[in-house]
């Protein structure tokens, strides 16, 4: 099949304005990657995002660290893991601090962060973007 001058002209004027389109997307896309607070020399594991709060679990060979970041006041929590998801195949994150366990993990219910003290949960977010 052959196409004239005008119908390649018609295609190639076609394929730049889809491609001109989709640039604003991709930038939209970048510009919405999911903030990390591992240090620079660690592996990073979860780098995952609430409505209130960026959460990275970070390592080397392993995922050691859990850090929080609260998004309004900048409070960060850096805290070795005592749950590191081997055994749950890298759905389930816990870290204690004292009273309180915070939890990253993914279900079928979805992906959140949760926060308890004791045995009782006093924040659960779902997670946003990321992981």
């Amino acid at each position: 099949m052959q196409l004239s001058q005008k119908a390649w002209h018609h295609l190639v004027l076609s394929v730049v304005g889809v491609c001109s389109l989709s640039l604003p997307f991709t930038q939209t896309a970048e510009a919405r990657e999911v903030r990390n607070f591992c240090n620079k020399q660690d592996s990073i594991f979860v780098a995952a995002e609430t409505k209130n709060f960026w959460v990275s679990i970070c390592g080397s060979d392993s995922p050691l660290t859990y850090v929080g970041v609260n998004k309004k006041t900048g409070q960060t929590v850096r805290l070795p893991l005592s749950v590191n998801g081997q055994e749950s195949r890298g759905q389930r994150f816990e870290a204690v601090n004292g009273d309180y366990t915070y939890i990253v993990s993914s279900s079928n219910k979805g992906k959140s962060l949760t926060v308890k003290r004791g045995t009782r949960a006093i924040l659960r977010e779902s997670i946003i973007r990321g992981w």
